[in-house]
């Protein structure tokens, strides 16, 4: 005899725990489909100058397993890391965005990503609005060569505002025997764009090699610049023109000199210059003095002097 009341419970018991079992499958997908991106938030909105913000992707629900949220930043100011995993039962995961100073006022749009789900935040980035005096000279050396004595040389040497604020020169001075200074005064503010001019001078009054500095302190920075020059002693140049015709030709001349209004010349050249020109270096300043030149054939003739060249010496 078969219990059909036992079988039709069985069945009622079969029955319920299909539909359990339905519904725990379904809650389950329901869970998984909710871990999706919420949104994306830093600290600040705006930046006028270059910093860190603190940031984070947060997840519509507490996830169950592990989950990667790709990042990125649409405009190089704005530096993020290219992804972020959220762990086990965590709802968002936090990251650094890198903020760079910029010239120009723009726009840095940061990007989520999770599952074709994406999630922005913005970023006002705007020029520094801090100002800074610069202070920028034109010169990292002056070198002024080889001066005759007492003749001084001058070198002209700029210093120009190029930062945001005033720049005050407080000081500007030289070193160095012969180089003296000359131009401005101190102290002495300029403006952003506006510039000033010094003087260097180099005046020797002895023969040899010099050395010097100049000396420059404002209320942005300081400069030293190597100052250079030889004293040379006073010399005369002399060019001309030799014979343009003559039977033998020429291999050289001699060169005389003697003190103004004297007739007693001596050869200064102790071999025979080949070449139309001559420098003296043994004249004394304020002196005066005549010179000739001969020239010489291949028998070893010499002409008679030519026209006397007259020179004073400052």
């Amino acid at each position: 005899m078969i219990d059909s009341k036992r079988i039709f419970s069985n069945r009622k018991f079969l029955i319920a725990s299909s539909v359990k079992i339905l519904i725990l499958t379904l809650t389950t997908a329901s869970a998984a489909f909710a871990q999706s991106l919420d949104r994306i938030s830093c600290v600040a909105k705006t930046y006028a100058s270059a910093g860190t913000d603190t940031c984070r992707a947060f997840l519509t629900t507490t996830n169950s397993t592990h989950l990667y949220i790709a990042l990125s930043s649409n405009n190089p100011a704005v530096t993020v890391p290219s992804g972020v995993t959220v762990s086990y039962y965590a709802g968002s995961k936090g990251f650094a965005a890198n903020i760079a100073s910029v010239t120009t006022a723009q726009t840095a749009t940061i990007t989520a990503t999770l599952n074709g789900i994406s999630k922005k935040f913005y970023i006002a980035l705007s020029p520094s609005t801090g100002s800074a005096a610069k202070m920028s000279v034109n010169a990292a050396s002056i070198g002024f060569g080889s001066v005759i004595l007492n003749s001084p040389q001058e070198q002209a040497v700029k210093i120009s505002s190029t930062g945001t604020a005033p720049l005050t020169v407080n000081s500007a001075a030289v070193s160095g025997t012969g180089f003296s200074l000359s131009g401005a005064s101190f102290p002495a503010t300029l403006s952003p764009g506006q510039s000033l001019t010094l003087q260097v001078q180099f005046d020797p009054t002895k023969a040899g090699t010099f050395a010097g500095q100049l000396s420059i302190a404002s209320n942005a920075s300081s400069a030293s610049i190597p100052l250079s020059g030889t004293g040379a002693s006073h010399q005369v140049e002399l060019n001309w023109n030799p014979p343009s015709s003559s039977g033998d030709p020429i291999v050289g001349f001699n060169v005389y000199r003697a003190s103004s209004g004297s007739s007693s010349f001596a050869r200064l050249n102790s071999s025979v210059d080949a070449t139309a020109a001559y420098t003296d270096s043994t004249v004394q300043s304020g002196a005066a003095y005549d010179y000739k030149v001969t020239s010489l054939n291949s028998s070893g003739l010499e002409s008679s002097p030519s026209n006397k060249i007259s020179v004073n010496v400052p």
